[in-house]
């Protein structure tokens, strides 16, 4: 069991990556063979590019509160003014 939300063990790092609150943050990468990037984005890459805030499914229903809460306790609006705020 995830010991923070109580969810059961994930299969992979993109499998919780779909737990998480905001799907601009849902993004990994790592150096691959041969110098390549390899990247993981189970919610894409088009709210990171256009500096969308956005909560996942989960976080806009039943965890909505801590979606708004992480937004004013990481201060992402004062340090980028230019983030937009969805739900």
């Amino acid at each position: 069991m995830h010991l923070r939300n109580g969810d059961a063990p994930y299969g992979s790092a993109v499998q919780a990556m779909r737990g998480w609150p905001e799907t601009a943050t849902a993004v990994a990468a790592r150096y691959a063979a041969q110098g390549a990037c390899e990247f993981a984005a189970p919610f894409g890459l088009d709210d990171l590019f256009n500096l969308t805030l956005r909560p996942t499914r989960r976080f806009a229903a039943e965890k909505h509160q801590a979606y708004l809460d992480r937004i004013q306790s990481k201060g992402w609006l004062t340090a980028w003014p230019l983030l937009r705020v969805v739900g």
